[in-house]
């Protein structure tokens, strides 16, 4: 406990790292979303079949490079980007706060479900919760220094998070929005450094935006359609309160623990006046609130309905403003109750996520990747030996795990549509073939409409259990892809 108190911050993100590091390893899979990312970054160039290429560059350099095909590699990056992100909100938190004040504003982040027990699973969100908090450190620092350095940091920060992740742009119209309606804020729009920041946005950007173009938008149109995806076709009046609604409560119940453990101790504390500047309360509340403001906005306006991921980053600041808005006298019975709601809702959070996955019996969880990439690897030499497997065609989960796994390291073609992975020349595809694979009878019909020239589905079963030994056995559709006739 003396550690704690010494040293609550070094202790605090260390053990964050050691527990969502490691507590993923219980699995058997690695889970769809990072494996997809994995795979982004072995094939794609300047854009994926969903965003754009920042996350699978680095799911590509940890897992393969420094990992070694490791699945803690792809792990380990999760927390990397947590505590880059904690860190930075740290340094945030310094310019409003006292030290103590700054550590407690971090740590109680630990309630926000997305920093723990949602950032096992790597994916374009978890990179997000660095890359906010990096952009808006960097973007106060250049508007209280003024220096050219911190507008540069501030510009390349912006665009790696549209390079990460289009729903950025929410932060970065936050930003705008906090220059024009702060007096102090406007005024260095009469200065170099807000414009070079926009060129160097802009410059990182650039080569996405090409490729964009080139490929007919194809991940923006995947970003549209996931928001235009509408179970209330027949309503159109209600969605447009029940999808914002809806999105707004997710937001509130993902960041639930984090506002019980500072009221925990806040309700019989000593409270203090609010000593904020005018400048300081405007860059706090348009920074910490817009952003999840402006999606509930869209949503409202176009009755769009948003995935309740798409808010991950927005609680960033939640522990800032509790601290700043709502100020008590920080005692040592203060401190006790945040350091028992902090620890206790991280204990909370280790067992629900344990048991998930020791009682999960999906393949989500469970798959034994490397044995299925054998298998997968099997049934393309039984029909087609000698040539070799060099493409993989199917569902997200099922045809990146081949292609991951398997022996030879086929290229999964993602739902057997090369204008959703164009990295791949579409004649070496039909010379070479493919092993189609997908986890419906329905998935594989909707993708022979897609790719000609592909056999009748047949079944293969595999059998996955969980940790206690329950059994569930799971059907894989499979064919062949073969320009030269349907085998």
């Amino acid at each position: 406990m003396k550690y704690i108190k010494k040293y609550p911050f070094q202790v605090f993100l260390f053990l964050h790292f050691m527990v969502w590091s490691l507590l993923p390893l219980l699995r058997k899979a690695l889970p769809m979303d990072s494996i997809e990312a994995v795979s982004w970054g072995m094939y794609c160039d300047f854009g994926t079949n969903k965003h754009p290429p920042l996350s699978g560059w680095l799911a590509n350099f940890f897992y393969n490079i420094i990992g070694f095909e490791q699945p803690y590699a792809i792990y380990a990056l999760s927390q990397i980007c947590v505590l880059v992100g904690f860190i930075y909100i740290y340094r945030i938190a310094r310019c409003f706060l006292s030290k103590d004040r700054s550590v407690f504003a971090v740590m109680v982040l630990e309630g926000v479900i997305f920093y723990g027990f949602s950032a096992i699973e790597y994916n374009v969100n978890v990179v997000s919760l660095a890359l906010w908090p990096m952009c808006v450190f960097y973007f106060h620092r250049a508007l209280k220094k003024e220096e050219l350095k911190d507008w540069v940091l501030t510009g390349l920060f912006a665009g790696l998070n549209l390079f990460n992740k289009y729903t950025s742009g929410v932060l970065l119209f936050s930003m705008v929005v906090f220059m024009l309606y702060n007096k102090n804020a406007r005024s260095k729009f009469k200065t170099f450094g807000p414009y070079l920041c926009a060129l160097i946005c802009f410059l990182v950007i650039l080569p996405h935006l090409v490729w964009l173009y080139q490929t007919d938008f194809s991940s923006l149109s995947y970003f549209v359609g996931r928001g235009s995806h509408d179970d209330l076709a027949n309503l159109p009046f209600l969605k447009h309160f029940a999808y914002p609604l809806k999105f707004a409560l997710a937001q509130v119940l993902f960041s639930l623990g984090c506002g019980l453990i500072y009221f925990f101790g806040w309700y019989k504390a000593n409270h203090l006046e609010n000593k904020l500047t005018r400048t300081q309360k405007d860059f706090l509340l348009i920074l910490g609130l817009m952003p999840l403001c402006l999606m509930v906005l869209i949503s409202f306006v176009f009755g769009l309905k948003l995935k309740s991921m798409w808010g991950f980053p927005c609680a960033y600041l939640l522990g800032v403003l509790m601290f700043a808005f709502l100020p008590c006298k920080l005692t040592d019975v203060f401190k006790k109750k945040l350091y028992i709601g902090i620890y206790g809702i991280m204990a909370l959070m280790i067992i629900a996520q344990t048991l998930i996955i020791l009682l999960n019996k999906s393949d989500k969880f469970q798959l034994d990747a490397k044995a299925f990439g054998r298998v997968a690897e099997d049934l393309w030499n039984q029909k087609n030996a000698p040539m070799p497997l060099e493409y993989v065609a199917g569902d997200v989960w099922w045809a990146n795990n081949a292609a991951l796994f398997a022996p030879s390291k086929p290229k999964p073609i993602i739902w057997g549509d090369l204008k959703q992975n164009p990295w791949f020349d579409e004649n070496d595809v039909a010379e070479k073939g493919a092993l189609v694979l997908t986890g419906g009878e329905g998935e594989y019909n909707a993708l022979r409409k897609k790719m000609k020239f592909v056999s009748s589905p047949q079944i293969l079963e595999i059998e996955v259990q969980n940790r206690f030994g329950k059994k569930k056995t799971k059907r894989i559709y499979y064919g062949f892809y073969n320009v030269l006739g349907v085998r």
